[in-house]
């Protein structure tokens, strides 16, 4: 990072004290541009879905972030708060008391932040000189077909992947189908049809 900003590392905490700060400041720099800002409109149910989705892309774009905020001891910058703040307010207004709307936040971005942990997955066993995913896809279907154990597994044949190089296909489907179940459980959809408000 400091190589990128064109300074040595040791330059770089004449401003933070320490790494911890660091990731803060960075966090809340990213937090901090419009395309995770949200305007609050809408029902709580569709305020959770573009929440969950900005959190995906955050994920997808600044990976390193992952390791910052899924964490027991995450930094709490006012734009971090604010993330929590507008996640849990949905909650509220759709009908949650503040210690389950919290935890449904933290069901929320738990699902959001397991799902970014499999990209992250993939690269570090590419980095460690692991088989790529496709090879190795590819020869564990084989494996399983040739030792009979696909039979009764309908569910191997719909995810062998035939014709696919990189798993990244497949995963921003795999998000919205867990999202939108999460979801039904979180703000369940009225008796009309709409989703509460």
């Amino acid at each position: 990072m400091a190589h990128r900003a064109g300074v040595t590392p040791e330059a770089v905490y004449r401003w933070v004290r320490n790494r911890d700060d660091l990731l803060s400041a960075m966090a809340e720099h990213v937090l901090g541009t419009p395309r995770h800002r949200d305007n609050g409109h809408g029902t709580p149910r569709e305020r959770l879905e573009r929440l969950g989705r900005a959190e995906w892309a955050l994920y997808r774009r600044h990976p390193w972030l992952l390791t910052v905020l899924a964490s027991t001891r995450p930094p709490t910058g006012p734009r971090v708060l604010a993330m929590v703040d507008r996640a849990v307010n949905a909650l509220v207004d759709a009908g949650h008391d503040p210690p389950d709307a919290f935890a449904g936040y933290l069901a929320l971005s738990g699902y959001v932040q397991g799902m970014a942990l499999l990209p992250l997955a993939e690269q570090a066993e590419c980095d460690a000189g692991g088989t790529a995913w496709s090879t190795w896809s590819s020869t564990t279907f084989g494996r399983l077909e040739r030792a009979g154990r696909t039979g009764g597994r309908p569910w191997l044949a719909a995810a062998r992947p035939v014709g696919r190089t990189d798993p990244d296909q497949d995963l921003d489907r795999w998000f919205e189908f867990g999202l939108h179940r999460l979801l039904d459980g979180l703000v369940p959809p009225s008796p009309t049809g709409d989703p509460s408000s």
